[in-house]
């Protein structure tokens, strides 16, 4: 790990995989990396361009969706939203932003495809696209795909209503989702010894259980139904809301007015670039 930004490598059970891409997140301290098509975001040119080496930087702008794009220059991305982005292309340097959400990064060994996706609860799946796109458009074989679930926010912070947590249970297996014990049911991301990451704000009734959830056991059961081998899976360790180094969504916005819009919230937090480099 190096001092303003998260290096990370694929691995096949303990072993890192030589001769692949290695994937990166930016911290906290370098400042927001937020992307729109109509704004210029100086200090993410700034970043990237240390990243990317030369490389081409490929941006998109998140909307929350299961979209992936295959691509094999940078201008194929002019102006287009979704989610997700591959290419064989090693000349690239595909990025996403994240806070909260999750980075998943994968690669195909033999056929030399990588990407970078943004997976927050309603794109989750989006690796299930991204796994097929690879076998349609490169002949990629499941054995010979790697996939690495970057930092995000685990379900000791992340507290959701009744109705998300059956989107979760039908959609990605029960295992997801756990129940929160307890009678108030205001939660905020907070100190450990108060329960796991979740303070709770006293003296306010629930109108509903709560319940934990995991983005990562989503992913693995995601991953499980594509066929990736386990030992071809990682993922990191870090909570976000919980990592100080980390941008986080949850974290940098809870005390903000209720009546705050959503688009103003998300100018007083730090997006994080996600980024993937051969």
């Amino acid at each position: 790990m190096e001092r303003n930004q998260f290096i990370g490598n694929f691995y096949r059970g303990t072993q890192p995989v030589k001769d692949g891409p290695v994937w990166g997140l930016s911290f906290k301290s370098r400042g927001s990396m937020r992307f729109r098509w109509n704004e210029t975001n100086q200090n993410r040119i700034d970043y990237l361009a240390e990243v990317a080496q030369g490389r081409d930087v490929c941006s998109i702008e998140l909307i929350h969706s299961k979209t992936v794009y295959d691509i094999q220059s940078k201008d194929q991305l002019e102006l287009k939203q979704g989610d997700g982005i591959i290419t064989a292309n090693k000349n690239l340097l595909p990025v996403v932003t994240v806070a909260d959400c999750m980075p998943v990064y994968l690669f195909d060994k033999k056929k030399e495809v990588f990407g970078v996706l943004h997976s927050g609860w309603k794109g989750t799946g989006i690796v299930e696209e991204a796994v097929n796109l690879c076998k349609k458009n490169y002949g990629s074989r499941i054995d010979d795909i790697y996939v690495s679930l970057g930092p995000h926010i685990k379900n000791c912070c992340y507290i959701v209503d009744e109705e998300r947590a059956q989107y979760f249970k039908s959609n990605f297996g029960e295992s997801c989702v756990t129940l929160v014990q307890g009678k108030y049911g205001i939660f905020f991301p907070g100190d450990k010894s108060k329960g796991e990451g979740v303070t709770v704000e006293k003296g306010v009734q629930t109108s509903g259980r709560k319940y934990k959830l995991s983005l990562l056991k989503a992913n693995l059961n995601v991953l499980k139904k594509c066929g990736i081998p386990d030992e071809n899976i990682v993922y990191a360790a870090e909570c976000t809301c919980c990592t100080p180094e980390l941008g986080s969504f949850r974290r940098e916005t809870n005390q903000l007015p209720a009546d705050m819009s959503l688009e103003e919230k998300q100018k007083q937090f730090t997006p994080m670039a996600a980024w993937i480099r051969w």
